[in-house]
């Protein structure tokens, strides 16, 4: 019979690269978008703020998943 291991690390894993792509997008906006001078919409709203609530949206979700990853640890650890 084969030695199950528990999915958690390689969840971990994902959330911690997660966590590491939110820190490069949400520190390093495209640089390009300030050399251009254009603000073209997206949605209907600048390309700017488009950016930051995009990033704003993907930071609270990494959040959430940690939050229910964790949860779930302790309720499988009880």
């Amino acid at each position: 019979m084969p030695i199950r291991t528990s999915p958690a690390p390689l969840r971990r894993g994902i959330v911690k690269l997660w966590f590491a792509l939110d820190a490069i997008v949400a520190l390093a906006p495209p640089l390009y978008w300030a050399a251009d001078g254009r603000t073209t919409p997206i949605a209907g709203i600048p390309a700017g703020l488009f950016y930051f609530l995009a990033v704003s949206l993907c930071i609270t979700a990494s959040l959430i998943a940690a939050y229910w990853l964790d949860a779930a640890d302790e309720g499988s650890a009880a």
